[in-house]
């Protein structure tokens, strides 16, 4: 395999659909809510993407079978006639970070596989690294067109979480959440990101169910979010302990006050 396939399992027709993307990245927000978009409307899968720019190795699953590292993607039909079908993609790794030709290639592909589905518009979801939180996460937001800001606006206006609409100059969306816009805005396409707040070293169901509830408004469709919350209590949980392991260990590490060092000579 000299380049990245699609092996199609069987192909939809669809109406209209738009494009999720939620691929691993920072505290995994994309993929953790992809992965519970597809379970609570059981989405079904219908093809896989497999590219040698993905890292050399197999993953161990059930029952000590091998399988190769995977994108996989699913549909879902709106029972709403009037309504939209949708696309999600997931899988188990982005192309590494220092392999920019493989990005291009891959979502390439990926495009190339829309297209031919009727996509023309695209959200992508992921996280973005903030040195600390305070309160819920925000999502930020940017679009491929300024035209489309309103457009997002109005769908977003009856959001729970906080969407900031990003005016940081300069700033970069990497990987597969900036390269399926800039790419697809080359081929006539449109879209928006959202990127959830994370501290980006620990799993975040919190920032993920954020992003989450801004795509579902823009889907027009209610989403069940309560294992996501189940999830977030317990890294939450799991992020306290943490922060008193750390606190412990920089106690161990501060050298002793003058009084202490006075009472070593008594």
């Amino acid at each position: 395999m000299m380049e990245s396939t699609i092996y199609v399992l069987e192909r939809p027709m669809l109406r209209d659909p738009i494009f999720i993307e939620g691929l691993p990245g920072i505290g995994l927000v994309g993929k953790l809510a992809a992965e519970h978009l597809i379970q609570e409307l059981k989405a079904v899968k219908f093809a896989e993407l497999y590219s040698p720019h993905f890292m050399h190795q197999v993953l161990i699953k059930k029952n000590s079978v091998v399988e190769l590292m995977k994108n996989e993607l699913y549909y879902w039909r709106n029972p709403d006639e009037s309504g939209r079908d949708i696309i999600i993609i997931t899988g188990d790794q982005q192309v590494a970070p220092t392999d920019s030709p493989g990005h291009y290639e891959v979502v390439g592909k990926i495009l190339d596989f829309a297209q031919a589905l009727g996509v023309r518009e695209i959200v992508t979801m992921g996280g973005y690294q903030v040195p600390e939180l305070n309160g819920e996460p925000r999502v930020l937001a940017a679009v491929t067109h300024e035209g489309l800001i309103d457009y997002y606006k109005g769908k977003l206006k009856d959001c729970q979480m906080e969407v900031l609409w990003r005016e940081d100059e300069g700033g970069a969306i990497v990987g597969a959440a900036g390269l399926l816009l800039g790419m697809g805005k080359l081929r006539s396409m449109f879209g928006i990101s959202l990127l959830g707040e994370s501290l980006g070293y620990i799993v975040d169901p919190k920032a993920a169910k954020a992003v989450l509830s801004a795509v579902t408004r823009i889907l027009g469709i209610e989403v069940d979010m309560s294992a996501l919350d189940e999830r977030a209590k317990e890294t939450e949980e799991i992020l306290r302990k943490v922060q008193e392991m750390q606190r412990a260990m920089l106690e161990q590490q501060m050298p002793p006050s003058p009084e202490e060092e006075d009472r070593g000579y008594l």
